[in-house]
C-alpha cells in the first residue's frame, strides 16, 4: 500500500506544526493514508529514492507554510527556498511535474507569495487555492481542512471514530480539543464526548 497525501514542511519555519498536521490526517484518514518523510522512512534506507517513491504514487502533496517559509536560511546563510536542491522546493517541484495535486496551508495568517517572489518551477504555487491553519485554533481549522483534503482526493475513505462515552449514534460532534490520539467533541452542549483513533480492526490495505 502507498500513501495517497504527502506532508511537505519545513521544520525551521513552522516547527511541530507539519508533524501535528501529519498525526491528525493519519487519525482522519488512516494511518498509511500519509507520509512524512521522518516518520514514514526506515532508518538507513536512502531517502531521496523514497520521498520519491512515495510523492510518485501519491493524490496530494500538502505543503504547510509559516511565516520563514520564504525566508529560512542554510548555514552558510543562504535562503533554502534558492537551493534547487532543498528538499521543500524539489517536493514540491516533482509534485508540479507529475501532476500532483498541491493544497498549500498557510500558517498562523502567512501570505502566499506571488509567482514573481517564487523560484520558477514552484510559481504555480501561488495560483493554488488554499486553506488557513492557526494550531491554537484548530478546533475551526481542522474540519475545513479535512474537507479540502477529501475533496482533492474523493475517494478516500475518512475514518470513523469509535464512541467511548455520551452521545448517541447519530449524533455529530466538533472538535474542542485533539491531544495525541484521541479527540474531545463536543455533544449537545451539555457533554463532552471522547474518541479514540487506534487501529480500526477492518481496515484494509487499499490495492
Amino acid at each position: 500500500m502507498t500513501p495517497r497525501i504527502f506532508v511537505n514542511f519545513r521544520r525551521a519555519d513552522t516547527g511541530t506544526t507539519g508533524p501535528h498536521l501529519d498525526t491528525a490526517l493519519r487519525h482522519e484518514f488512516g494511518e498509511r493514508e500519509v507520509f512524512r518523510d521522518q516518520r514514514s522512512i526506515d532508518k538507513g534506507a536512502y531517502f531521496p529514492d523514497k520521498i520519491r517513491e512515495a510523492l510518485r504514487k501519491s493524490d496530494l502533496l500538502i505543503a504547510v507554510m509559516g511565516p520563514r517559509w520564504m525566508t529560512a536560511t542554510d548555514d552558510a546563510g543562504h535562503r533554502c527556498i534558492d537551493d534547487p536542491e532543498d528538499w521543500v522546493r524539489k517536493e514540491i517541484a516533482l509534485a508540479f511535474a507529475w501532476g500532483i495535486c498541491v493544497l498549500p496551508v498557510l500558517v498562523d495568517g502567512t501570505d502566499m507569495p506571488s509567482a514573481s517572489e517564487l523560484p520558477t518551477d514552484i510559481a504555480d504555487l501561488s495560483s493554488r487555492q488554499y486553506v488557513f491553519f492557526r494550531p491554537h485554533q484548530e478546533h475551526i481549522d481542522f474540519p475545513p481542512l479535512f474537507e479540502a483534503v477529501h475533496k482533492a482526493v474523493p475517494d478516500l475513505r475518512r475514518r470513523r471514530p469509535r464512541r467511548l462515552q455520551g452521545g448517541s449514534s447519530g449524533a455529530t460532534y466538533n472538535v474542542e480539543r485533539f491531544d495525541h490520539g484521541s479527540a474531545t467533541f463536543g455533544g449537545d452542549g451539555n457533554t463532552a464526548n471522547t474518541f479514540n483513533f487506534g487501529p480500526e480492526e477492518d481496515d484494509e490495505e487499499r490495492p
